[in-house]
C-alpha cells in the first residue's frame, strides 16, 4: 500500500513538472491581449492605449527612447499616431505565463492606413502583469527590423 501511494505521488510530481503554472482555462489568450492593444491603437484611441498600461509602466522604442508612466506613454503614442495615420498588426510568436505575470513577444507591422504602404516592421516584447484582476502592460519594448 505504501509503495503504491509513494508511486502515485512521484507520478503526480513528475507530471506536474511540465504543466503550465496556470490551469489551461485560467490562462489569458495572449493574442487577444495583443489585439486589445492594436484595436485601441488602430482606432487612434490614445486614452484607450494608455489605460492598457500600469501606472508605472515603461515603454522603450528603439532609437526613440524610454517613456515612463501613463502620461508619458500616452504622449508618445499620440505623437506616433499623428505621424502617418498608421495601423499596426501584432503577431504573437511566443509567451511565458505565470500566475501574475506574462512575457509575450512577436512581430509587428506598421502600415499606412490609406495607401496600404508598409511603414515599418520589427519585434516587440510585452510584460503583462495582473493588477487588481486585470492584465495590464508593465514593460513594452519595440525594436525595428534591421537594427
Amino acid at each position: 500500500m505504501r509503495k503504491t501511494i509513494i508511486g502515485l505521488v512521484i507520478a503526480g510530481l513528475t507530471a506536474m513538472q511540465g504543466a503550465p503554472l496556470l490551469a489551461q482555462e485560467d490562462q489569458p489568450n495572449v493574442q487577444e491581449l495583443a489585439n486589445r492593444w492594436t484595436a485601441a491603437y488602430n482606432r487612434a484611441d490614445v486614452n484607450g492605449v494608455a489605460t492598457l498600461y500600469s501606472p508605472s509602466a515603461e515603454v522603450y522604442i528603439h532609437q526613440e527612447g524610454r517613456f515612463v508612466g501613463r502620461d508619458d506613454i500616452r504622449d508618445y503614442w499620440a505623437g506616433d499616431m499623428g505621424r502617418s495615420n498608421p495601423i499596426t498588426v501584432l503577431h504573437v510568436t511566443d509567451s511565458t505565463i505565470d500566475t501574475e505575470m506574462m512575457l509575450v513577444h512577436g512581430n509587428y507591422e506598421v502600415i499606412d492606413r490609406l495607401s496600404g504602404v508598409p511603414l515599418g516592421s520589427g519585434r516587440f516584447a510585452h510584460i503583462w502583469v495582473l493588477n487588481d484582476g486585470e492584465w495590464v502592460l508593465d514593460r513594452d519594448i519595440w525594436v525595428d527590423r534591421g537594427h
